[in-house]
């Protein structure tokens, strides 16, 4: 799907006393008829606070709302004749937020439900022709319908199951003769994906079943799907898959059994980058739509023969495109081009994503035919190549099926592209096989709520900032610069403590900044209905909009005190999370640092306890922590009695520092029993006041020590050391410094000195006891100059 504009709500005059997000997770009827008016139905959890409807498609009308219990609305929506066809994208809104996007269908025959028992060719449910049926595949089950047709009817029948979008449910459909023999069937088709039809003229007069069931006969009753069944047409393919914006394009529909047939269409000229032509033959329409490719740039249509480079298609000038079909086995298409040395192009086909079956594999010869580059699959099944041109001349794109297969319905669209800057934004998916989760931007009245969003560029380096083209009223948004070396980040939305409850989609962009090239990209957010882990999403939806809502209020808010001095590279610190809460409420709040700047590293989530209004969120950085200023959040979950309800705190600045010392640690050695003294050399790239704490960490069993304290400047700092006689013998290598050093009446932590040695070995034979040894105590003042202490090789050269 698709989700294009317009906005369809109601508003309940009087809304009921409104929980936090709702959850929707089912609509009925899966679909209904243009031109009618029907009763839909919200199935899921705290749906009691219902206010609106916000629909991505225009063309349905919610006339009134009624209430039945938190887990059950509904609402007589009016289907307006002109409303678009097919998918359309809908969210239930409370009080409390908005839901999770689920799909309706908008059909242009009449809907029928299933009538038990169908399960055999003798029980098949009758219906009349042009119409949509919706049913349901239980296990080990088979649905019949029976329509009269006369010879030379065409008879089609298609099925909307994974595209319902409610599981993974791989449909199988087929049309059954008079005497009980299928004359057609289908599993998955490329049009449809892994949704079928089947489409034949009817040999002779007679009653024709559908059969409908579950491939592999696995359904449940989770497995509803809505099959149509009539004399709409159901070709194959489209030719050309592409066309301009504005154009009036001949298209030429192909795989039709009544035959090939053209329809004169004008693209309208706001179209997206995909446009969808549902083809029509006698007042009815295919159910489903061909989609196109619709860009600015020229393109040619594939002129027969041009298997070689005397004969190959000749493109516009770049950029371009060329539209073709591999129209049998074996067949391929060359493209021949121009382009200039040192001339950066895209040059891509696109086939599976206009779906077509054609599994493209993609080349680029010179004009003497050798090869020069060449892809079959890039990220998916098309073929992208990012290609140089060598010299300035004459190049061709050569295009075939991977498996040399072919036929009418194979088409494509070459396209060659210039290497232009180009910026775009998404939501990212936070948890796996849910990638719906925090796609909503629900902000409580009087608090905050924080949004990760992902930022990509391509063939620019650049800063960038984030926009937002509108958004409710009360509402407004922090969005920091977005530097160059990163690809994401936190952007915090506060609603005014008396913003009107009420929400809407709103669109969202990023703008190259500084002086980069004056570019911008808009957000394009994509949730997937089906998918299964490990093997991808089945069917999904996009939209350029996000919704946007003021909620209740919420029973907690969040404050992140902003740290007084920098986190030091291989250094850690500790934010501190405040809580107000309003009285009674006690709840674990779950406390998520929202985005992690370069080099930084924190716990994925931390608990408040109920009884806590405070918490300290433990931050690290590695040796590779770039300086810098970041603007960073926490983000806040907690249960409510009417659900779970997200705030965050605001932004933050979070500065990243090189260290103020670095320390390196002489190898100490010793006897059990026997003292001795660490010795860390000091260096100073940056300076501080007072006095610095550094504690040796690390030590074996039976080495203690006391913390040292140090002023700016001193060489070296001594850690005595008091083994015990039990000590463990060997060489320990894990030996750092841990130095907290003062600043702007706080400290500022440093992890110094990794990998000192001590060395412990057994006293040896006939050797004195060793003296009574007093505990190390710590340092109050400066450490006075000692003597320095014999290495270990001075201590034996000395006995012996």
């Amino acid at each position: 799907m698709k989700c294009s504009s317009g906005i369809a709500w109601l508003s309940l005059a009087a809304p009921a006393l409104a929980g936090f997000t709702p959850t929707l997770n089912l609509i009925e009827p899966r679909g209904g008829q243009r031109g009618t008016e029907i009763e839909m139905h919200f199935y899921g959890e705290r749906l009691d606070g219902l206010q609106e409807v916000l629909a991505y498609q225009p063309g349905i009308e919610f006339r009134s709302f009624a209430v039945e219990n938190h887990q059950h609305a509904s609402a007589k929506i009016f289907i307006k004749p002109d409303a678009p066809l097919g998918e359309h994208g809908l969210r239930v809104r409370t009080g409390g937020g908005v839901s999770f996007l689920r799909s309706f269908f908008v059909g242009q025959f009449p809907t029928v439900n299933e009538v038990d028992p169908n399960d055999t060719p003798e029980e098949a449910q009758r219906i009349e022709l042009n119409t949509t049926v919706q049913g349901i595949a239980k296990q080990e089950d088979a649905d019949y319908y029976v329509c009269s047709l006369k010879k030379g009817q065409r008879f089609t029948a298609e099925v909307e199951a994974m595209r319902l979008g409610r599981k993974m449910f791989d449909a199988y459909v087929a049309i059954v003769d008079p005497k009980g023999f299928e004359i057609a069937s289908c599993d998955d088709a490329a049009l449809l994906r892994t949704d079928p039809f089947v489409s034949v003229i009817i040999p002779e007069d007679g009653d024709y079943k559908v059969l409908v069931r579950e491939a592999a006969y696995e359904g449940d009753d989770s497995c509803q799907y809505r099959v149509s069944i009539g004399t709409f047409p159901r070709p194959k393919a489209v030719f050309p898959a592409g066309a301009k914006p504005g154009e009036t394009v001949e298209f030429k529909f192909v795989g039709d059994p009544a035959g090939d047939y053209t329809e004169t269409v004008t693209i309208p000229a706001d179209a997206g980058d995909k446009f969808a032509l549902f083809p029509s033959r006698d007042g009815v329409h295919a159910p489903s739509p061909h989609w196109i490719k619709v860009s600015p740039i020229a393109s040619a249509n594939e002129a027969e023969p041009n298997q070689g480079v005397k004969s190959g298609t000749k493109l516009p000038d770049l950029p371009s495109a060329g539209h073709g079909i591999i129209g049998e086995e074996r067949d391929v298409d060359f493209f021949s081009f121009k382009a200039v040395k040192g001339e950066n192009l895209t040059i891509k086909v696109l086939a599976r994503e206009l779906r077509s079956p054609l599994d493209p594999v993609l080349s680029i010869r010179d004009a003497k035919g050798k090869n020069l580059a060449n892809n079959d699959d890039q990220g998916g099944p098309d073929s992208v190549l990012q290609w140089t041109a060598p010299e300035e001349g004459e190049y061709f794109a050569v295009i075939k099926d991977q498996l040399q297969r072919g036929g009418p319905d194979f088409t494509y669209r070459l396209e060659i592209l210039r290497r232009d800057a180009a910026i775009a934004a998404s939501l990212p998916v936070v948890e796996r096989d849910n990638s719906q989760k925090w796609k909503v931007i629900p902000v409580p009245r009087g608090n905050r709520y924080a949004a990760m969003v992902n930022v990509a560029r391509e063939n620019i380096g650049c800063d960038m900032s984030f926009e937002a083209e509108s958004l409710p009223a009360g509402v407004t948004m922090k969005a920091p610069l977005v530097h160059r070396s990163v690809n994401a980040m936190p952007v915090v939305f506060e609603a005014a403590a008396d913003a009107p409850v009420a929400g809407s989609l709103h669109r969202f962009k990023v703008k190259a900044a500084g002086d980069a090239p004056q570019i911008s990209g808009g957000l394009v957010d994509t949730v997937h209905h089906v998918e299964i882990n490990n093997q991808g999403p089945y069917h999904s939806a996009s939209s350029d909009r996000v919704p946007v809502a003021v909620t209740d209020e919420a029973p907690y808010k969040l404050e992140l005190e902003a740290p007084a001095v920098p986190i030091v590279k291989n250094g850690s610190m500790h934010l501190k999370v405040k809580a107000q809460r309003k009285e009674g409420y006690t709840e674990a709040i779950t406390l998520r640092f929202m985005w992690n700047p370069p080099g930084i590293g924190s716990p994925a989530t931390i608990t408040m306890n109920g009884d806590q209004s405070e918490a300290l969120y433990e931050i690290n950085a590695n040796g590779d922590a770039p300086p810098a200023e970041w603007q960073v959040c926490v983000l806040g979950e907690a249960n409510t009695p009417q659900g779970p309800v997200l705030v965050s705190t605001s932004l933050v600045p979070l500065r990243v520092a090189d260290p103020y010392l670095a320390m390196t640690m002489d190898m100490a050695a010793t006897e059990q029993g026997k003292p001795t003294t660490m010795i860390c050399k000091v260096e100073y790239p940056g300076k501080f006041e007072g006095n610095a704490t550094a504690e040796l960490l690390g030590l074996p069993h039976g080495a203690k020590t006391a913390p040292v304290n140090f002023p700016n400047g001193q060489a070296e700092v001594h850690f005595p050391l008091e083994i015990a006689g039990d000590s463990t013998v060997g060489k320990h290598t894990a030996l750092f410094c841990r130095v907290t050093v003062p600043e702007n009446g706080a400290t500022i932590l440093h992890q110094v000195g990794q990998g000192g040695t001590l060395r412990i070995d057994k006293p040896a034979e006939n050797a004195p006891p060793p003296p009574p040894q007093p505990v190390a105590q710590a340092e109050t003042a400066p450490a006075a100059p000692v003597e320095k202490p014999l290495s270990r090789l001075e201590q034996l050269r000395q006995k012996k």
